[in-house]
């Protein structure tokens, strides 16, 4: 699966407590949400001709998103065989609906971010937008195995960080591949470029990131420039500093 996050609450509790199945109603909503965001990042992308949006229209698509967002809801409260009781599963709930809060703010500012962008503020949205979501699944898995505070804050920490791992690969794939250059999108290897390097490089590639609407049939020299400009090896370090507190932070849980 490419992204596991959904099974990250049963890893955790199994690593806390032995006993995975404490964490499946998280796991379960995880899901859920997971499948809703998808969705809804269709509905706002608008460039998947295989989504649900582009196939049955935008009614349907708004109609199967917010029933993913309800079974998720439902995940958590109905009946299961596990002894976790009423006030830890509202607990619980309590938190997913704090981090995906937090996630959505963090989609509207990246949906509405402009050229102009620096490096604090891409990282924090990302932290919002993506390593949130991860965080809750470590923390709420740590939380559903009865772990006390610091080692529920140990595991969120560990979590984050590897969503900032996660999403800063993403960004570096996505010019790779080109899309997020097709896209104007402004992700690190991009404001580094725009921000860190000569007014040559600079002023050639302005225009593809200042989303004017005009599209980029070739992204090819663009992304020869970004490469050349040493921004995707400045986002690979930074992805670095990243994953290594995430290992860190393990190795103190251990």
């Amino acid at each position: 699966q490419e992204r596991p996050w959904p099974l990250l609450p049963m890893v955790v509790s199994e690593a806390i407590c032995g006993y995975g199945e404490k964490a499946l109603p998280a796991a379960a909503a995880f899901q859920f949400l997971l499948a809703a965001g998808d969705v809804f990042d269709d509905i706002q992308d608008a460039d998947s001709p295989d989504s649900i949006y582009a196939k049955y229209g935008l009614a349907i698509a708004i109609s199967v998103a917010s029933t993913l967002l309800i079974l998720g809801e439902r995940s958590l409260t109905r009946r299961r065989p596990t002894s976790i009781d009423a006030g830890t599963l509202i607990r619980t709930s309590d938190v997913i609906n704090s981090f995906y809060t937090r996630a959505c703010i963090g989609q509207h500012l990246d949906i509405t971010a402009e050229a102009h962008l620096s490096e604090q503020q891409y990282l924090e949205i990302i932290a919002m937008k993506s390593a949130a979501q991860i965080e809750c699944s470590c923390y709420t898995g740590a939380l559903l195995a009865g772990a006390n505070q610091e080692l529920i804050d140990a595991f969120a920490s560990f979590g984050h960080n590897s969503g900032m791992v996660f999403q800063i690969g993403n960004d570096i794939q996505g010019i790779i591949s080109g899309k997020d250059i097709i896209k104007g999108k402004i992700t690190l290897p991009a404001i580094y470029a725009l921000t860190m390097t000569d007014n040559k490089i600079r002023n050639e590639l302005m225009p593809v990131f200042q989303k004017q609407n005009i599209p980029v049939r070739d992204f090819q020299p663009a992304k020869e420039l970004l490469f050349h400009a040493g921004a995707l090896h400045y986002a690979t370090l930074k992805m670095e500093v990243y994953k290594q507190r995430a290992l860190d932070i393990l190795s103190g849980i251990q």
